[in-house]
């Protein structure tokens, strides 16, 4: 099969929002590279995310390298969650939750430096600029982006070692927003005279509490 040459447009199932980080200086992946993401996830028996993934398929079988029979990745991971336990290395047990997350992303910036914008729309498919906002998991929406085949290559770039599908990012649709903060959501002391950091606390050298520079 001939590699595909042509990126596939899409918009996305509306799905739940997850781990969204399309401002900033984005997240940094596996490979030191910049990026912006968005995880989207699905009930597995969703009949559109079913249509997307028949759909995904169909197109690594017509444009998949000759000698790749099945794609290492598609895209779809099966969401995990922690059970709260850890194995005996102390790291955290995590199960499959029965839903599906697509994933899609795209570098911070274009080949010739210029910032990468990921535009955002409210639900009724007006842009709008978030700001300082962020939006938090459990928020609801869409994203237009695209997909194609990628390869992996031996050392040289003679051979084609695997292939897949990638997922990318454009913009974002948000039709319900789950407001993402970073408070700790400690409540108030109902004891009086408790420490606010607006004053001198204990002993003649203490001074207010000031922000780290």
């Amino acid at each position: 099969m001939a590699k595909s040459t042509t990126i596939q447009k899409m918009i996305t199932p509306k799905g739940e929002l997850q781990w969204v980080n399309i401002s900033g200086e984005g997240k940094q992946n596996m490979s030191g590279r910049w990026q912006y993401v968005v995880s989207i996830a699905y009930d597995k028996d969703d009949e559109e995310y079913l249509a997307l993934r028949e759909q995904v398929a169909k197109f690594f079988e017509e444009n998949r390298p000759r000698k790749v029979k099945k794609p290492k990745s598609t895209g779809f991971y099966p969401e995990m969650a922690k059970t709260g336990e850890t194995d005996e290395d102390g790291e955290p047990i995590r199960v499959e939750t029965g839903r599906i997350i697509l994933s899609l992303k795209t570098g911070t910036t274009w080949p010739d430096g210029t910032p990468t914008v990921v535009k955002t729309y409210n639900s009724k498919g007006n842009e709008v600029q978030l700001g300082a906002l962020k939006v938090g998991n459990g928020s609801i929406g869409q994203v237009s982006g695209a997909y194609d085949i990628y390869t992996t290559r031996t050392p040289d770039g003679k051979t084609i070692v695997d292939a897949g599908v990638t997922f990318y990012l454009n913009s974002v649709k948000i039709s319900k927003l789950i407001e993402y903060t970073d408070e700790a959501g400690f409540d108030a002391d109902e004891d009086d005279g408790g420490w606010t950091g607006e004053e001198n606390w204990t002993g003649d050298e203490a001074t207010a509490a000031k922000p780290r520079l």
